[in-house]
């Protein structure tokens, strides 16, 4: 059975604004759709001062993405191992910069310089070839990207490259979530204070099934162009049938996500100087062919973190 991580793409993973996973393949982004707005649910505390990222040319920074898991349970059955293949820690060393200037904010490309596998235990060589194709896949990828003053990706450029489809969906689709949620933190148009709370809405897809997304962020500390927000993020699926290849389904009866952390952003550099993230999900499906159906239940508990220095 054709290991589902052919069918991932460089878009998901990088220009991707906001998603974690629409898989489909072209060539630019849209500008984002009214549902990837950012909502003000509370203020704050007086005094109200507007948050903008203004970022000077030449900017360059580099980042450490780590994502490990910290505990792990599945119930594997013969389609499983085939369907979802090794789902691997990563190590990313990214590239932003330099920056430029661009009508509504700042211009720049985001190149990923280096990266590495972190495989769990009991591994079989076939799945340590399979996840090594992806990583190197990965090494060099970049893409361009043009962010205004809210931290909002509004047209981005990201070529096709061969070997893309190697990718593993689940690093793909991280890496989409972690530049639109983390890395880069939306702000909302209204003035805040300390204490402010505001969200982001987001329809996504995680192997082809439909799920809402909702991060929610709250002001905890700013001091001039620095500012620190504690980070929730909370994912939710209704039943439904998605397709995972021609001969195999998967029916979804329940899937959940929560995540709890923070991060400390600079209105003057393109990415976070730092964030942590804990999360946690549990899923109920079942994997059905022609021939048989397995039910499948899935635990997982993971760690990010990013770390950044500004070099301009």
């Amino acid at each position: 059975m054709k290991n589902i991580i052919m069918g991932a793409c460089l878009l998901a993973a990088l220009a991707s604004i906001g998603t974690l996973g629409n898989l489909g393949c072209k060539k630019k982004t849209a500008p984002p759709p009214p549902e990837l707005s950012v909502m003000l649910v509370d203020p704050g505390q007086a005094p109200l001062e507007p948050l903008r990222y203004a970022i000077p040319v030449g900017t360059v920074v580099r980042s450490l993405l780590e994502i490990r898991d910290s505990d792990a349970a599945l119930e594997e059955t013969e389609d499983s191992e085939d369907a979802f293949g090794v789902l691997p820690g990563f190590k990313l060393l990214l590239h932003a910069g330099p920056t430029a200037l661009w009508a509504k904010g700042t211009r720049y490309v985001l190149r990923i310089s280096k990266a590495e596998s972190v495989l769990p235990e009991g591994v079989t060589a076939r799945q340590i070839e399979e996840v090594e194709q992806g990583i190197a896949a990965l090494r060099g990828m970049r893409g361009r990207f043009d962010l205004n003053a809210q931290g909002i990706v509004e047209d981005a450029d990201v070529p096709w490259a061969q070997g893309q489809e190697k990718i593993h969906p689940r690093v793909a689709i991280t890496i989409g979530n972690v530049r639109s949620a983390i890395a880069t933190i939306p702000l909302p148009r209204e003035p805040v204070g300390i204490g402010a709370v505001w969200e982001v809405r987001r329809p996504l897809r995680i192997w082809s099934a439909r799920v809402t997304q909702v991060t929610r962020y709250e002001l905890t500390d700013r001091v001039g162009g620095r500012f620190r927000v504690a980070i929730t993020v909370h994912q939710v699926a209704a039943p439904q049938v998605a397709d995972l290849n021609p001969k195999l389904e998967m029916h979804v009866r329940g899937y959940e996500m929560h995540a709890r952390g923070y991060a400390l952003a600079d209105l003057s550099l393109p990415l976070a100087l730092e964030a942590t993230l804990e999360s946690s999900s549990a899923a109920d499906i079942a994997l059905v062919s022609p021939e048989k159906t397995e039910p499948l239940m899935a635990a997982r508990r993971s760690v990010l973190r990013l770390v950044s220095k500004s070099e301009r």
